[in-house]
Formats: structure tokens, C-alpha cells, sequence
């Protein structure tokens, strides 16, 4: 089997609905020359689901419960794509061309990134409701917070052979650091280069307000690793009812 240009990979627990609804947002681009990645976290029901969907070019796997990080190293490490996507089985692409058009600005160092929409979803009250999401990085601003999505970055599979593995101590900051030291690498960021990007915010969902006091706990593990002093404990919801980009 040929090299595939991409590697999407997409983790998931325990929510098959709505990973159905993130595969078929990558069955439908208009670009195809990629593999899915299904990294089951779970109770191995979206591994099943990937396998009776018969989707083309495909991986599914467990991790027997090790956890979110843990769950995207080893996709990664499965990963055979020239470059690495991540879609969150909550999330999906909206505009069929997103791919497209976000590969057709790519190169052999940089980091792609898109913008997108905030949707409440489930049990929330506010159920239904869309919050832009203006995606930003330089190398100041991405000191002070993540405007990046993590179903909205593609970059060179190759830059996890430099870098190593997410830090699986940062459960909920990983990707957050995996930017810094990609900037402290002079990796290039390019974006944002597409809207379509769609990412579900529930009452379950990894920053939602029950996880606050861990999350706090993790974030200054995180600033202590880069030197960053106090940051202000944010989520995406929240910086997308902000509004705006960093000053």
C-alpha cells in the first residue's frame, strides 16, 4: 500500500453517535488520499463502529483505557501519513473542500491551522448555539493562550521524530505545549486557512466547568514546564466569547 498523504487520526471514548457524525465529515472531503486513525480509549464500541462503517484505508485501535494523551501517541506512532490531522470524535468539518484547501498550502516544515465555530451541544441549556472561533498563533501570543484547535492543525508527521510524543503528563495541556515547542523549533505556523472546523462543547466535554480544579492543577504544571508565571484559566468556549485576538 502506497504512503498516504495524510494521517487523520481521531480519538475517541465511549460516544459512537458522535464519531459517526466526525467520520463522515472526513468520508465526505473532497481530498482522499488519507487514512483514518481510530484510536478507541474506550469501551471499543468506536472501533467497532469504524470496522462496520467499512471505511476506506483504515486503523482501528485500543488502548485498554490508558487515557487521552497516551490514546494519541499511539496513533501517531501508527500514523503512516507524510503529515498528522486530529479530528475529536466530538468534532467534524463542515465545508467538504477543508482538506483541500488546507493541503494546498502546505510545505515540508510548517503547521496549518483553521478556524472555526464553537457549538453547544447535549444537555446544555444553551443547546444550539454558535460561537465563532478566530484561530491565532505567533510566537508571542501563543505564550499567553491557546486560539488553536486541535481538530483544525495539520503539520509533518515527520516533526514527532525530531520532538518525540505528546507529554502525557499534560493531560489537558498537551497540545497547548506541543505548539511552544514546535515555535521554540522555529517550526512555521500558517493559518488560519479554512472556517469549517466545528467543535462540540457539552457537558461532558474535556474543559467543561466539572473539571475545573484539575485542569487548574495541570496548568500550572504546564506553565512551571515553560516559564510563563500566572495564566489565566481559560477554555475555547471562553475565548471564543471573548472575542478577538490577543493584543
Amino acid at each position: 500500500m502506497s504512503q498516504p498523504e495524510l494521517s487523520i487520526i481521531v480519538p475517541t471514548k465511549d460516544r459512537p453517535d458522535l464519531l459517526r457524525r466526525a467520520l463522515a465529515s472526513a468520508q465526505t472531503q473532497s481530498f482522499r488520499d488519507f487514512e483514518l486513525v481510530v484510536v478507541d480509549d474506550g469501551d471499543g464500541s468506536g472501533a467497532r463502529l469504524a470496522e462496520e462503517l467499512g471505511l476506506d484505508r483504515f486503523q482501528a485501535l485500543l488502548t485498554g483505557g490508558s487515557g487521552r494523551v497516551p490514546a494519541r501517541n499511539l496513533g501517531v506512532a501508527a500514523a503512516r501519513g507524510r503529515r498528522i490531522a486530529f479530528l475529536d470524535d466530538g468534532d467534524w468539518w463542515a465545508e467538504p473542500d477543508h482538506l483541500e484547501r488546507m493541503l494546498a498550502k502546505a510545505d515540508n516544515r510548517g503547521l496549518l491551522y483553521a478556524s472555526g465555530c464553537i457549538v453547544t451541544e447535549g444537555d446544555r441549556t444553551d443547546a444550539g448555539s454558535e460561537l465563532t472561533f478566530d484561530a491565532h498563533a505567533d510566537s508571542q501570543a501563543i505564550r499567553r493562550d491557546n486560539r488553536l484547535l486541535v481538530s483544525g492543525v495539520i503539520y509533518p508527521r515527520s516533526l514527532h521524530q525530531n520532538l518525540g510524543p505528546f507529554d502525557e503528563k499534560l493531560p489537558y495541556y498537551w497540545d497547548w505545549d506541543w505548539y511552544l515547542r514546535l515555535f521554540a523549533a522555529s517550526v512555521p505556523f500558517s493559518g488560519p486557512l479554512s472556517g469549517a472546523v466545528r467543535i462540540s462543547a457539552r457537558e461532558d466535554s474535556v474543559s467543561a466547568a466539572a473539571k475545573l480544579a484539575t485542569r487548574q492543577v495541570n496548568l500550572a504544571r504546564f506553565s512551571a514546564k515553560h516559564g510563563l508565571g500566572q495564566l489565566v484559566l481559560r477554555n475555547h468556549e471562553s475565548i471564543a466569547r471573548e472575542g478577538g485576538r490577543p493584543s
